[in-house]
């Protein structure tokens, strides 16, 4: 906790006065959201629905799954509040399919089955991919929030041991993850969990003697690159969060994550298209599916 303290503070003495104050989330709650395309359930609950995007033209089209946020607890809004950020990249070329799940607090929700719900969304998109125009070989996780530690675990799933409930053998390889402002590290971070989220959702989503199979940290991602992104003024998952994760993966792949810390940037404005930090984010989403 001293170790954070101290990082926190000598950012914060670093970066000097901010250019504009962070979106605060009554903001980020009041932004239009279109409707997506299509609606996909691929289960019976309301919240195992996946919002389509597509774009104009024939295809096929690179993809952006989006994992939304919200402290995997369901007294907030679902996949609804990414609707925004999937109208926009659709604008540019770029179909999306925002994925819903069972929160920890709802019926169903929690381990195993909050995990279960992302797997099943990521193979519906296998499964729908030729009949949507969608091109698996051009796919990007990006999830925010709580959103960010289920993309980090959808792209380390394969690793996760065949005697486990959450094991399966994902149908594509995501060019990249990128988590903004997500949580790579559920060991070390659970104990601010209760205080963000309230109580009994981290003992739902990551019982302790679960950790090694749904934190992130524990696992080896498989996706061709991982992106920790972060706002300097996060005042809820700052940028130490994402070290911890990178340190976890130390001396686990040849290559460790990525992490981008951007300036004057907080919480929400990572997903609110009219801050540079999205713009920072677009760039990191179109660069990934435009490598080869």
């Amino acid at each position: 906790m001293k170790r954070c303290a101290a990082l926190v503070l000598a950012t914060a003495l670093s970066i000097g006065p901010a250019a504009a104050d962070p979106v605060e989330l009554s903001a980020f709650r009041d932004l239009p959201r279109p409707e997506p395309t299509v609606q996909v359930a691929y289960g019976e609950a309301p919240a195992q629905q996946v919002d389509v995007f597509l774009p104009a033209g024939p295809g096929p089209y690179p993809v952006a799954v989006l994992i939304h946020g919200g402290c995997w607890s369901a007294v907030t809004a679902g996949r609804e509040q990414m609707r925004h950020i999937g109208a926009e990249l659709a604008r540019r070329g770029i179909a999306v399919w925002s994925l819903g799940y069972r929160r920890a607090d709802e019926a169903g929700g929690g381990y195993p089955g909050t995990y279960r719900d992302v797997g099943a969304a990521l193979d519906r998109l296998a499964e729908d991919a030729p009949t949507r125009r969608l091109d698996l070989s051009r796919v990007v996780l990006a999830g925010h929030s709580a959103g960010g530690h289920l993309a980090l675990w959808a792209a380390s799933r394969g690793s996760i041991p065949a005697t486990s409930p959450l094991h399966g053998s994902p149908r594509f390889v995501p060019r990249a993850v990128i988590s903004l402002g997500g949580v790579g590290d559920l060991a070390t971070f659970a104990r601010f969990v209760p205080v963000l989220c309230g109580p009994g959702i981290v003992e739902r989503l990551a019982p302790t003697d679960k950790l090694a199979e749904v934190s992130p940290a524990a696992l080896m991602p498989s996706a061709g690159a991982v992106v920790m992104v972060s706002g300097v003024l996060d005042r809820l998952v700052p940028p130490w969060v994402a070290d911890d994760y990178a340190r976890a993966l130390k001396g686990k792949s040849a290559t460790g994550p990525r992490l981008v810390n951007v300036p004057d940037a907080g919480h929400f404005d990572l997903v609110t298209p009219s801050t540079p930090a999205w713009q920072e984010v677009l760039g990191l989403i179109e660069a990934a599916l435009e490598a080869r």
